[in-house]
């Protein structure tokens, strides 16, 4: 054993400060390794676009800032998050969030860093600072969060760095490090309102001592310290925040909105679900204590007994400038949000994590119990030595105990340590605890789900029933944002005809979807059940597939692989950047590409339906003479091998005209197609009689005299060989038969652009144009381009 008490011996030679910066490289490399392990939070993705839509307000892009919930939300931590995604010109979803998850994490640790060097501060042990900064980044839950809550987590780890540098500008008492105080608060107070409890307690610690001491020039340089504190913070939450620039005082609006938060998410909460406005008393102490490794707990109660004992005992040296009444503080900052919770009846919902700031001064308040316990058996009186020395094995154990506990908690349960519960929460009974609460309750788990699908199913697309509700909706998109392109462009969530039916516990414990409500209520299974993630023997994601019974999964490819054959079978209409296919039946259009890329399917498809009586129409497309069908690709599409399909149900009024095409997410026009029904149906009779008739006229186009039409006919040709217009002159045999506007010009003009009376099918284009009673003498056609000139011509009798 010696050597290791050597090792001991060399590492306490090492500079505090040095030592947890090398614990903070080990906790980083860690981190870095298991980057790539976690999903995506729901709020993610709407705390970046909220930060843009402000950036947008500044810049004078957008006339209006987010929704009035959201213009509250702080931009202290998102808005570098979003220069970094900037400066390194990250444009995949995927490397913008696990750059964001990054950063994240590395502030995490940073938070840690300031635990140590703030109990270092107080205790003057860089065993106690070690012990308290392990303890600060090993909490299960908050290790998960650090990485995918870019909202609670910044604000724990700001909420430190504002302890800690209050701690250093009561020491140091200057105006550089108050007015640095009040930067730091003013940071903390953007990100969540509950720092107003920090300048609440700086002033009222100013106000003491001032209160404590008749010396005029110490009393006035409290006076400015604590006046350049508060200037330093106003402004900093005037300036960092866009929507109190108009008017200071909306920032009381903000703390109205926040606290009674309109959105009213329910909790499930020993066994039952409670809305965010009716969380009872109990809610977040219960929340604390059962997801809090429970030596940590003792040692925080600990710390907190002698605190509190201390105040009482001996209340004004307690409340005089010196280490003891930061104790005070810290014990203040962990039980009035508490309190002010229960009082102001606070919006609370996902467990505690609004609150996950109560773990900074918690760990604090631990650390002074480990001091306590750690008591210099010189320090008893004779004869009580062996207390002091029970003290001392105390600190060991439990402080053993917390960091195994959390240790353990973060191994078994990786990467799903935000479902963490110790043993008061009763796991003994393993099955009952997700009965009773909440395991999932941001979604995180679903990147999990997918990349099971993915590995299981290769090839194949996977068409996936989540239920319905914008709850479910940020669950799966944001989820899709840490996939790689190929991945994500084989999984479509659909409302019918899904293979998987894929569910969180908080998703199934909340809904209102029937067929989730129905595996709720027990009334039925969805089986078979063929992946679950489970935390303690519960469930915490399940994906079951009811109608794969007898399809492998290596075989599930090429039941879609059929499919794509078969769509290929129907009857096509035209030919574009995907090529138009309809049913027999006339009740679905499909969209064919073959050599799909993964740009072929951003943004949404449109289908504008024309009926041949408008009052067909559904009350929705009244006004417009369509009816409106917009679907994104990966709602009602597919992909195998390269090969890309979408299709869309028709409505069963009778059809005159299709209009459809593919917009960008900024909503330009990708393409667009025409498809006028009949037409088509008399261009595919014309294109059957073709063999029998002979040409008219050569050239480009082969012309047809059909009865009373003139064909147009071109093999292999392209979409660019029909952009020009047609010119289409006839002369009759008696000029009597013109119209009198044309007599003038001895010619009747039929000009057409190829979209009026044509269609581009198999790489082919035929086009049909209904020629006028009277007998024809001649017929002149082509196309040109107005100010360029002709293309082609051609000439012939109107009888051949």
């Amino acid at each position: 054993m010696m050597p290791l008490f050597q090792l001991a011996a060399q590492v306490g030679r090492i500079p505090f400060p040095a030592l947890a910066a090398a614990v903070g490289l080990l906790f980083a490399a860690a981190g870095l390794a298991v980057l790539d392990d976690y999903g995506v939070g729901t709020d993610e993705l709407a705390q970046r676009n909220i930060t843009i839509g402000n950036i947008d307000y500044v810049m004078g892009h957008q006339d209006a800032l987010p929704f009035v919930s959201d213009r509250f939300y702080g931009l202290a931590f998102e808005m570098p998050l979003l220069m970094a995604e900037r400066a390194l010109g990250l444009q995949d979803s995927r490397d913008i969030f696990l750059m964001r998850h990054l950063l994240t994490h590395l502030f995490f640790i940073v938070g840690g860093l300031f635990c140590g060097l703030l109990v270092y501060r107080m205790f003057s042990s860089r065993w106690i600072a070690l012990l308290a900064m392990l303890l600060f980044l090993l909490h299960p839950r908050l290790y998960a969060h650090s990485f995918f809550n870019s909202k609670d987590v910044p604000f724990t780890v700001m909420f430190m760095i504002a302890l800690y540098l209050t701690h250093r500008a009561f020491q140091r008492d200057t105006i550089g490090a108050f007015a640095l105080l009040g930067v730091v608060v003013g940071l903390a107070v953007n990100l969540r309102p509950f720092a107003l409890l920090l300048p609440a307690a700086v002033l009222t610690m100013r106000g003491l001592d001032w209160g404590f001491t008749a010396n005029p020039l110490r009393r006035k340089r409290i006076l400015v310290t604590g006046g350049v504190f508060a200037g330093m913070l106003m402004l900093t939450i005037y300036i960092i925040h866009p929507y109190y620039w108009e008017n200071p005082l909306r920032f009381f609006d903000g703390l109205r909105i926040l606290s009674q938060h309109p959105t009213l998410a329910p909790n499930r909460f020993m066994g039952e679900n409670i809305r965010a406005d009716a969380v009872p008393p109990e809610f977040i102490p219960v929340w604390f204590g059962i997801t809090t490794p429970p030596a940590a707990l003792l040692l925080g109660g600990i710390g907190a007994a002698a605190a509190l004992i201390y105040g009482i005992r001996h209340p004004e040296r307690m409340l005089r400038a010196g280490g003891r009444r930061f104790m005070f503080l810290y014990l203040g900052c962990f039980a009035l949000p508490v309190i002010t919770t229960v009082v102001w009846q606070f919006n609370i919902y996902h467990g505690w994590r609004q609150l996950y700031f109560l773990w900074a001064p918690f760990c604090l308040l631990a650390a002074a119990g480990l001091h306590w316990l750690a008591g210099s058996v010189g320090g008893y009186r004779k004869g009580r030595e062996c207390l002091g020395l029970a003290r001392r094995a105390g600190m060991y154990a439990l402080a053993g105990a917390a960091l195994a506990g959390a240790i353990g908690g973060i191994v078994s349960l990786h990467p799903h340590q935000y479902a963490y519960f110790n043993s008061l929460a009763g796991w003994g009974d393993k099955e009952s605890i997700g009965e009773r609460f909440d395991l999932d309750y941001w979604g995180v788990s679903y990147r999990q789900g997918f990349e099971h699908l993915l590995e299981r199913y290769p090839e194949a697309p996977l068409y996936i029933y989540a239920g319905s509700g914008g709850g479910i909706f940020h669950f799966i998109l944001s989820n899709l944002q840490i996939m790689s392109d190929d991945d994500r462009n084989r999984l479509f969530w659909v409302s019918e005809g899904a293979d998987f039916y894929i569910a969180n516990d908080y998703f199934i414990n909340n809904t209102s979807d029937p067929e989730f409500v129905a595996v709720r209520e027990g009334g039925k299974r969805l089986e078979p059940v063929i992946h679950s993630i489970k935390a303690y023997n519960n469930a915490i994601f399940t994906i079951t597939a009811p109608g794969l019974s007898g399809i492998s999964p290596g075989a599930l490819a090429d039941v879609y692989r059929a499919k794509y054959q078969a769509i290929a079978n129907d009857v096509l209409l035209a030919n574009s950047r995907f090529d138009i296919y309809m049913s027999d039946d006339g009740k679905t259009l499909s969209y064919v590409k073959t050599d799909c890329a993964t740009y072929d399917l951003p943004g949404w498809f449109f289908l504008h339906v024309f009926p041949k009586d408008e009052m067909d129409l559904p009350a929705a497309g009244g006004g417009y003479g369509f009816q409106n069908i917009a679907f994104p690709f990966y709602r009602q599409g597919g992909r195998v091998d390269d090969q890309c399909w979408a299709e869309a149900p028709l409505p069963d009024y009778p059809i005159e005209r299709i209009r459809t095409g593919q917009r960008e997410p900024d909503g330009e026009a990708v393409w667009i197609v025409e498809l006028n029904l009949p037409l088509l149906e008399r261009l595919r009779e014309i294109e059957a009689r073709l063999p029998g008739l002979r040409p008219a006229a050569a050239g480009p186009f082969q012309l047809y005299r059909d009865g009373d039409q003139l064909v147009y006919y071109r093999e292999s040709c392209d979409v660019a060989d029909t952009q020009a217009r047609f010119y289409l002159h006839l002369f009759p045999a008696d000029s009597n038969d013109l119209p009198q506007s044309r007599r003038q010009y001895g010619f009747d003009n039929l000009g057409f652009n190829f979209s009026e009376h044509g269609a581009h099918r198999n790489g082919k284009c035929l086009a049909a144009v209904s020629l006028p009673g009277y007998e024809i003498a001649r017929i002149r056609t082509g196309q040109y381009i107005s100010g360029q000139g002709q293309i082609w011509a051609a000439d012939f009798w109107g009888g051949e």
